[in-house]
C-alpha cells in the first residue's frame, strides 16, 4: 500500500509539472518573436492567445538514459520522504519575493520568462538557461508571424502555420511541417527539414544551413524560380535538366543552379556550404 500511495505521489507531481501553462492575450498582435535556448515545439492553438508550457517530457526523451533508472528511483525515494516538505519550504522561502534572471524580471507568474510588447510585436524571452529548461511548447494562432531564435543549443519543431515563418538554430535541428511561408530558416550545424502544404506566392524563401543538410518538399504545382547552392549534390524529382542518379536528379559541385519550375513563381533559395539539397514533390 504505501509503495502504491508512493507512485501516485510521484505520479501527481510529474503531471502538475506538466499541465503548469502561461497565457497571454494576442490582441493587437502581429508577430511573436521568441528567444530560448531550448526545444522548442510549437503548434497551432484555438484562440487568440499565446499559451507556453513545459515539454511534456517521456522515457524516450532522456539525453542520457544510461542514468534514467537511477534518476527515476531517487526521485520515487525523494517522494516517499520529505518531497512535500521541501516543497513547501521552497514556495515559503520564495514567498514576497520575484525571480530575477540575467536577461531581465520574470513577469509570468514564476514561469520563467519576460513578454513585452513593442508596437504590434510580441517579444517573449526565455530567462532560464538550457541546463533549467529541458524544452517548451507553444500554441499560437496559425496565422501569426512567428520568429524564433533558439540559440546555441535548442531545436525547434513547428506544425499547421499559415504565417511568415524565421527560424534559427545553431547546432539544432529545424522541422517545419504543414506550413505555406514565406519561409526564412537557418541553421548552423543543424539539418532543416520543411514539408509545405502549399507554396505562399507573397514573399521569397530563403533556406539555408553551413554544415548539414536540407530537404524541402513542395506541391508538383508550385510555380517558381529556384536557386539551389552547395558544395554537395542536389537531389530533385522536379524536372530540370540534369544528369540522374537513383531515379532522383542530381548535380554535383559548388555551381549554383538557377531555374524555374512550373513557368515560374516565387524565388526559393536553398543554400548549404557543405550537406546535400533535397527538393521532393508532394
Amino acid at each position: 500500500m504505501k509503495k502504491f500511495l508512493t507512485l501516485l505521489l510521484f505520479a501527481s507531481a510529474i503531471v502538475s509539472a506538466q499541465t503548469k501553462e502561461y497565457t497571454h492575450s494576442l490582441s493587437g498582435i502581429k508577430k511573436v518573436r521568441l528567444e530560448t535556448n531550448t526545444k522548442t515545439k510549437i503548434t497551432v492553438g484555438t484562440t487568440n492567445s499565446l499559451i507556453l508550457k513545459n515539454h511534456k517530457s517521456s522515457h524516450n526523451d532522456c539525453d542520457n538514459c544510461d542514468h534514467k533508472d537511477d534518476h527515476d528511483h531517487e526521485s520515487l525515494e525523494w517522494t516517499n520522504g520529505n518531497h512535500k516538505d521541501h516543497e513547501k519550504t521552497k514556495k515559503d522561502k520564495r514567498k514576497g519575493l520575484t525571480a530575477i534572471y540575467p536577461g531581465g524580471k520574470d513577469n509570468t507568474n514564476g514561469f520563467g520568462f519576460s513578454v513585452e510588447k513593442e508596437g504590434t510585436v510580441l517579444i517573449v524571452r526565455d530567462l532560464k538557461s538550457h541546463f533549467q529548461r529541458h524544452g517548451i511548447q507553444l500554441e499560437l494562432p496559425k496565422n501569426m508571424n512567428i520568429s524564433v531564435d533558439s540559440g546555441n543549443l535548442g531545436s525547434i519543431e513547428m506544425k499547421g502555420f499559415t504565417s511568415e515563418v524565421e527560424a534559427n538554430t545553431n547546432v539544432g535541428r529545424i522541422t517545419l511541417k504543414d506550413v505555406t511561408g514565406p519561409i526564412t530558416a537557418h541553421s548552423s550545424v543543424g539539418p532543416i527539414n520543411i514539408e509545405f502544404s502549399k507554396v505562399s506566392q507573397s514573399s521569397p524563401i530563403t533556406v539555408s544551413t553551413s554544415v548539414s543538410e536540407i530537404d524541402v518538399a513542395i506541391p508538383s504545382s508550385t510555380k517558381a524560380n529556384l536557386e539551389l547552392k552547395t558544395n554537395g549534390t542536389v537531389y530533385t524529382n522536379f524536372d530540370i535538366e540534369i544528369p540522374t542518379k537513383k531515379g532522383m536528379k542530381n548535380i554535383s559541385g559548388a555551381k549554383k543552379i538557377t531555374t524555374a519550375i512550373n513557368s515560374g513563381g516565387v524565388k526559393i533559395k536553398l543554400k548549404s556550404s557543405m550537406g546535400n539539397i533535397y527538393l521532393r514533390k508532394k
